[in-house]
């Protein structure tokens, strides 16, 4: 018992079982060498253990890369799905074939010449520029970051193209980030995600951009509750100093009252009114209404440094102080160094913000008073090259890449005027037939012009508008005088104001044709 209780026999034991450890190993191993000899072989199957490990990593690489691949086309596949489900929901239309229809939009407004807004911002011009600039920045986030149907569908179309890029492009980011091989998925899409990327910038610029600078309303006539207080108006205008304005000062009573009432210029408001209540309608008497809205609108002139019935946009920035009060010209020219639609929708939610209310005054007012002016009044007025619609994004010429070709200048000067396409997309002594094609209820074909004419000269291939005909001598404006396809930059330069006599401008053209509103 002592023998078989010695260290050396446990020892012994333990030893054993290594070796029949050892032996199961080796077993294994020929049994497996048995097996793939009993196959029949060939110069391929005869390989190195480091031939099967090189195989088995290529294996698993390509397995790697199908499982990559795959998930690279689920992804391009779920972002297809949601373009095609958007491209459903929001309409498309050629932008150069839109107009614009502006309806009048009713208002409480709170309208004062001591109106300020100074309030609403610290004492430091530096600050209140700081303040503006991040509330311009949050504003467009904010617009731009909708993402329910209602609210896509209730923008422009170019600010639901806006909208609708923005918004595949954040969820094309939540996918791929969930993916596990981030790196091979954008390089399966990462073209079209980059163009993506670009185009949504483009237009979210745009979406900004095409909302300022300019007045593109159709021209609507007046009424003959309006036309019949023309005396009254020029009266008051000759009082005040600003008589070249007649017509702007009837297009403004047309927008606020179309001539009826006791308080035709709703002027009630304003501070030069002290003879009856500063609440709306508060004036009932006409002539008195008439004298306070053209002293207020003489006000509103001086405070925006118009120079003269040619300085559109200092004009703009008289009339949306007009609805809103003189406060909003000293807050547009401290913030923004003038109107613009932006900065008027701006101050539109700033004061019903501050005033707890729903509306405040008519952002588009400055629209729906001009398609009131005729034409002879907005002929007079130079290009107005900052109108983004009329000069890059509806004119046709400018996505030809034609700046600064006549045809290019005479589309953008037709729809600063007029406020919709004319219809002509050829050359210049085109232009008029293709025009009265389009329009023939609005112009028809004539050899002697009017103001406001289309004119296309045949035997020179060029087109223009006709800015005033006084019976004897015509002005024109047109373009191209270099006569080559220029930048934006030097295409804003090239274009005159010229006057000839009608023999003149015959035979400098080599023939012309007119095409005259009707």
């Amino acid at each position: 018992m002592k023998d078989i209780k010695t260290k050396q026999k446990v020892l012994s034991l333990k030893t054993k079982d290594e070796k029949k450890n050892m032996k199961h190993f080796m077993l294994q191993q020929t049994i497996h060498k048995k097996d793939t000899a009993a196959k029949p072989q060939t110069e391929n199957d005869e390989q190195t253990a480091p031939a099967q490990a090189t195989n088995q990593i290529t294996s698993t690489a390509k397995e790697t890369l199908l499982q990559t691949i795959h998930k690279s086309k689920k992804i391009d596949s779920t972002i297809k799905r949601q373009i095609k489900k958007k491209k459903e929901i929001i309409p498309t239309q050629p932008f150069e074939t839109e107009t614009i229809s502006v309806q009048p939009i009713l208002s409480n407004r709170k309208k004062a010449s001591n109106t300020s807004f100074a309030n609403v911002v610290p004492a430091s011009s530096e600050l209140q520029s700081i303040h503006y600039s991040f509330l311009a920045r949050h504003h467009v986030k904010r617009k731009m970051q909708m993402e329910t149907v209602k609210d896509i569908v209730s923008l422009s179309p170019l600010q639901q193209t806006s909208q609708f890029a923005k918004t595949i492009i954040n969820k094309s980011f939540k996918t791929v980030k969930t993916s596990l091989s981030i790196l091979n998925t954008l390089i399966s899409f990462g073209t079209g995600l980059i163009l993506l990327i670009i185009v949504t910038l483009f237009i979210g610029t745009f979406s900004v951009l095409a909302q300022d600078g300019g007045s593109n309303s159709q021209i609507v006539s007046l009424s003959e509750e309006v036309i019949a207080y023309e005396e009254t108006i020029r009266k008051y205008a000759q009082d005040y100093g600003i008589d070249d304005y007649v017509s702007l000062l009837q297009a403004i009573m047309m927008q606020e009252s179309g001539g009826k009432g006791n308080d035709p210029m709703q002027s009630s408001e304003s501070g030069y009114n002290t003879e009856y209540p500063q609440v709306p309608n508060g004036i009932t008497d006409p002539e008195y209404s008439i004298q306070v809205g053209v002293h207020t609108f003489a006000d509103c002139l001086q405070m925006a440094q118009v120079q003269n019935t040619n300085d559109t946009e200092h004009i703009y920035l008289a009339l949306q102080g007009y609805n809103y009060g003189t406060g909003y010209i000293t807050w547009a020219i401290t913030n923004f160094n003038g109107y613009s639609k932006y900065n008027a929708q701006l101050f539109s939610d700033n004061k019903k913000a501050e005033l707890h209310t729903t509306v405040y005054g008519e952002p588009l007012y400055v629209d729906h008073v001009m398609r009131y002016v005729g034409i002879t009044f907005r002929g007079g007025t130079n290009p107005n090259f900052n109108n983004i619609e009329a000069w890059v994004t509806k004119n046709p010429y400018t996505q030809a890449g034609l700046y600064g070709q006549c045809t290019w200048f005479a589309w953008g000067r037709f729809y600063e005027l007029y406020g919709y396409d004319p219809g002509f997309r050829g050359n210049g002594w085109d232009c008029v037939d293709q025009l009265l094609a389009t329009h023939p209820d609005k112009f028809e074909r004539s050899t002697i012009p009017k103001s406001g004419s289309v004119f296309s000269g045949i035997g020179r291939n060029h087109v223009g508008i006709v800015i005033n005909w006084d019976g004897t001598t015509l002005t024109i404006q047109d373009g191209n005088y270099d006569g080559i396809t220029n930048t934006f930059e030097d295409a804003k330069a090239d274009w005159k104001t010229v006057t000839y006599s009608l023999d003149e401008f015959r035979q400098r053209m080599k023939g012309v044709v007119f095409a005259n509103p009707i």
